[in-house]
């Protein structure tokens, strides 16, 4: 009895559906709020939930599982009887109608799956476009419906091919080993986006592969242009050659399975005879450098560009410097050069050999330095001669040496550069001296030998490193000299000469004391004198010492004379003194 309950309510669903589709119904779902069914598939984030809805795109053959949930206040209602009509794209060739019933279970949630079908003949024309899904139930009395409509189609496909060439210009003629591009425009009819390998394989006119290049990426919704660049195998057939290029799930190799059918497009191989010309390239000297660009050219093209190095170095102090180029022995400017090819062609880069001229110098700038062309004339020059360091020393340029010559720090002599050279200038260390006297008015100076170089300084005078500098302080009228102090340190008292070595700057100062006025009394009757004071004050030291000891002799005399007297004065015994 239940069975036949459900078989009448299903033929009655059935008729409401086709009158629905056949009289447009005048409502799609229930204006009683409280009663619902919302239609949904299984794409997930685009599953089509919500009243009259879109779902994301199916591909032929995909299983369709549509879910139809069954509420009243927002509550689930199991057990209900749900009826599914699912409609291809309106067309002329066959509009299909799947039908299915199903009741909702204790979520409330009724299922309908089908396999998107595909016809034997025009099938994307029947199949592609966009489907119509609705359902309906019955609740309450009242009988609440809602729709669904997705699209039916190839996920990811090629729509269109465009070929190239290495110049990204169209064309359909190539020879062996032309770079090909191919200009690919990639639809995407889902609403998420899509990983994707496309391929492309070529195939010549005897049916053999000649061609295959793989591109990944990722393709939003839409279209997306890509280019994926080859080159034309150089043993192909010549004739016509076809192209697929076909969107995969993954690389072939790891089992990628196509999106869609592929793409076909057709070029034409063919064969041109090709006028060539050879551009020879060298340098003068012969092998001083390699210099790419060599080979056969198509008549009327241009050479790549010719770089020559601008310097070739042979060792540290050899080189090669880079002049010009001259093509078919006319001199052209300019580094690098291209050449039109309309004949065969001669470059040469012409080279000139440089040494290096090294100039060595402790002190100031040197200038002349540097590479200069071999068999050329240098010269090497400072910008001073002397430096004074300012704390009584100085530098002064003696000569030149090495592969140099001359004692002019302005110029040397000349220089013939046939080799790497090396120039050393050679400098002397000098010392001031400064000669003194005291008292500072007395008009003669010590005397110097040598007599050393000049300043602009009074009293001072230069002298090279370790020079012995004799020193003589002459006797002056009114005054008598007492000792030289050289660095403030005194030397012997009445020493007139002395010797300074120049290992250092120093300063020697003569010191006199004024004479007093008087008769003149030579300096050994000082002397003299001194002796007769030392005889004098020994003989006095005699006589005092001989006087002293007959005063003490005389006194012990007395002394015991008037002991003796006393002594015998006295009664010892009774202390009675004897008159």
């Amino acid at each position: 009895m239940i069975k036949r309950r459900r078989l009448v309510v299903l033929f009655i669903l059935v008729a409401l559906f086709v009158m629905f589709m056949n009289e447009s119904a005048r409502y799609s779902y229930c204006s009683d709020v409280r009663r619902k069914i919302d239609l949904f598939t299984s794409k997930v984030q685009f599953d089509g939930k919500g009243i009259n809805q879109s779902s994301d795109a199916f591909q032929p053959q995909e299983l369709v599982r549509l879910y139809a949930l069954v509420t009243y206040n927002d509550a689930p209602i199991p057990n209900m009887l749900v009826a599914f009509q699912v409609n291809n794209q309106v067309n002329t060739f066959l509009n299909m109608t799947i039908i299915g019933v199903n009741w909702t279970d204790y979520d409330g949630v009724a299922t309908f799956s089908f396999r998107i079908p595909w016809p034997s003949e025009d099938a994307e024309q029947i199949i592609f476009g966009k489907w119509f899904a609705v359902a309906t139930v019955d609740i309450g009395g009242e009988v609440v419906m809602d729709t669904l409509t997705f699209q039916v189609g190839w996920l990811l496909q090629v729509t269109n091919m465009d070929i190239l060439n290495g110049e990204h210009l169209q064309q359909t003629n190539f020879l062996r080993g032309d770079t090909i591009i191919f200009n690919l425009t990639i639809k995407n009819i889902a609403l998420t986006p899509k990983n994707a390998i496309i391929a492309i394989d070529a195939k010549d006119s005897a049916d053999f592969p000649i061609m295959h290049e793989e591109k990944a990426g990722v393709f939003p919704p839409g279209e997306t242009v890509i280019q994926i660049a080859s080159q034309i195998s150089t043993t192909a057939h010549i004739g016509e050659v076809t192209v697929f290029a076909t969107p995969y799930t993954a690389s072939p190799e790891h089992e990628g399975v196509p999106y869609s059918p592929p793409f076909v497009s057709k070029f034409n191989l063919i064969v041109i005879e090709k006028i060539q010309y050879y551009l020879t390239v060298r340098t003068e000297p012969l092998g001083v450098a390699v210099i790419h660009g060599e080979g056969w050219y198509d008549k009327g093209t241009n050479s790549t560009p010719l770089v020559a190095p601008d310097y070739v170095l042979i060792q540290e102090d050899i080189r090669y410097k880079f002049c010009y180029w001259d093509v078919d022995g006319v001199p052209w400017t300019g580094n690098p050069i291209t050449i039109f090819m309309d004949k065969n062609h001669t470059a040469t880069a012409h080279y000139s050999l440089q040494f290096y001229l090294k100039v060595i110098s402790p002190y100031g700038n040197v200038s002349g330095g540097g590479w200069h062309d071999a068999n050329e004339t240098a010269y090497v020059s400072l910008d001073v001669g002397v430096i004074n360091h300012g704390n009584g020393t100085r530098r002064v340029f003696t000569s030149w040496s090495g592969d140099a010559s001359g004692e002019n720090y302005t110029e040397s002599n000349p220089i013939f550069i046939d080799e790497p050279k090396t120039v050393f200038a050679n400098w002397k260390t000098q010392y001031l001296l400064t000669v003194g006297v005291y008292p500072v008015n007395l008009s003669q100076r010590p005397m110097r030998n040598p007599a050393g170089e000049e300043t602009n300084v009074a009293n001072c005078w230069w002298y090279d490193v370790d020079v012995n500098v004799s020193l003589f302080a002459p006797p002056i009228s009114g005054y008598d000299f007492n000792y030289w102090e050289v660095d403030g340190i005194a030397r012997t008292a009445g020493v007139y000469q002395i010797t300074v070595c120049m290992d250092a700057p120093h300063v020697a100062n003569a010191y006199y004391s004024s004479r007093i006025t008087g008769w003149f009394i030579p300096e050994w009757f000082y002397w003299l004198l001194l002796l007769v004071l030392i005889l004098l004050i020994s003989l006095l030291s005699v006589f005092a010492y001989r006087k002293i000891r007959r005063k003490s002799k005389t006194e012990k005399e007395a002394f015991y004379r008037g002991w003796t007297a006393w002594y015998y004065g006295y009664d010892l015994r009774g202390k009675i003194r004897k008159s």
